[in-house]
């Protein structure tokens, strides 16, 4: 029995690896560097930097292959965050078109990411406002929603939704789950959109949880096998990592002491009218990292997600148009964009980083800054006039928080700015394969 379970398993893996590889080929262009950094003998945690949510789907068919099929077969747990084990997580992804959001909002997938191999960790901090309630109807009662949470946060909702807070405040918590506030309650909350001492017990469930899910993690890890998981615990905001929190320490701690980090970095090329383009590289692993004090392992993987980013031409076609509007300049030609670019490459691949390797060629960078500034126009970012372009769009500051589909910009320079803030120790040239 235990054979013809362990045979599901990875046929079931296998499966998902194709369709991942498929779907991932259809959608997005990609480049993977240095894969062999990724087949090392000893157990390990793949550390993967967390920029959107399709980062595993894509990262993982090409990585897992390369590690072989013990990966395939279960040697390598994959580490979700918790409301992926319950209704709700697949409309979560899928916001539009709305009719396929209403049909996946009952699905539950835990069942099937547990058989799989995939284990779930909560975060105590950021979470979607539909999953804390999720967790107070689990360990509470059901009460009027004006008893469980906040007016601030009542007020809100009602207003997103059309409503009269007062009638809300009345309604049974187990209400705000149904379809018509299902867009409302993506957003994310720290526990204080609850009254005490609601706020107090949800977060003793929750840290009851994340302290089960660790120990069943450790043991894993502890008997030989190897975990997949995104430290930062929630996606880039504007561009920037996310702080990495102590549970990553917490995590490693009692392991076998020769375990490594594996750190995954990824960028997209997202400012484009063609194919977008994901650059993956892996790093060499941080050896013995459960020795390492807390501090020093997130300072040395933050290090190695951003010294093995690859530039793009989104990032350096946008801090042109950056230094274009600080300079005050009226109009640029996009001559001028290409060989602006083309300096930047010099300079990048002398200091020893990665950059696209279609950047090496001028022809390509100008098909690639074409489609960013048809990509531009379309946006409002930019203006055509004749053989010039001239810019429209104010507050290029990095800084905004927007996020890469609502201000692409300021997220491309934000991108740019932290990459740019850690400078390589492997010599003046760095090999680009």
């Amino acid at each position: 029995m235990r054979h013809i379970r362990a045979i599901l398993v990875v046929l079931g893996r296998l499966v998902l690896a194709v369709t991942f590889w498929g779907a991932v080929r259809l959608f997005f262009a990609v480049r993977v560097y240095s894969l062999q950094h990724a087949a090392v003998s000893q157990n390990c945690y793949f550390a993967m930097a967390h920029k959107r949510d399709v980062d595993p789907i894509i990262e993982i068919p090409f990585v897992l292959a390369r590690r072989g099929w013990r990966a395939l077969a279960g040697e390598v747990r994959f580490v979700l965050r918790g409301d992926a084990f319950w209704p709700g997580f697949l409309a979560r992804l899928v916001q539009r078109p709305r009719w396929l959001t209403w049909l996946a909002r009952p699905l539950n997938l835990g069942p099937l990411l547990h058989a799989l191999g995939v284990r779930p960790l909560e975060s105590l901090q950021l979470r979607p406002a539909e999953q804390w309630i999720r967790d107070w109807l689990r360990v509470g009662d059901d009460r009027p929603a004006g008893e469980v949470l906040v007016p601030s946060f009542l007020q809100r909702i009602a207003a997103q939704c059309g409503e009269d807070v007062q009638i809300l405040r009345q309604q049974q918590l187990s209400h705000l789950l149904s379809w018509r506030y299902q867009r409302s309650l993506q957003k994310l909350y720290h526990a204080d959109l609850f009254v005490e001492p609601v706020r107090r017990r949800v977060k003793q469930e929750v840290l009851r949880l994340l302290q089960q899910q660790l120990a069943d993690l450790k043991a894993w890890m502890m008997h030989g096998g190897s975990a997949w998981g995104a430290p930062e615990g929630q996606l880039s905001s504007d561009g920037r990592l996310s702080p990495i929190p102590s549970i990553l320490h917490r995590l490693l701690q009692d392991c076998p002491p020769d375990l490594c980090v594996v750190p995954i970095s990824i960028t997209y090329d997202f400012m484009t009218v063609r194919r977008p383009r994901v650059l993956i590289s892996v790093a060499p692993p941080l050896e013995n990292a459960p020795q390492l004090p807390a501090r020093t392992l997130a300072w040395q993987l933050r290090s190695a997600w951003l010294l093995h980013t690859c530039f793009t031409c989104t990032h350096l076609a946008s801090d042109f148009l950056a230094r274009i509007q600080q300079q005050a300049m009226v109009s640029f030609t996009s001559g001028e964009m290409v060989a602006d670019i083309e300096k930047q490459v010099r300079q990048l691949v002398y200091a020893g980083r990665l950059v696209d390797p279609r950047l090496l060629s001028r022809g390509k960078i100008q098909r690639l800054a074409n489609g960013y500034l048809k990509f531009a126009l379309r946006r409002g970012l930019v203006r055509r006039m004749g053989r010039r372009w001239s810019l429209v769009a104010s507050g290029l500051v990095p800084g905004n928080m927007a996020g890469y589909k609502n201000d692409p910009l300021a997220y491309a320079l934000n991108e740019l700015q932290e990459m740019l803030s850690v400078t390589a120790t492997t010599g003046p040239m760095m090999r680009l394969a």
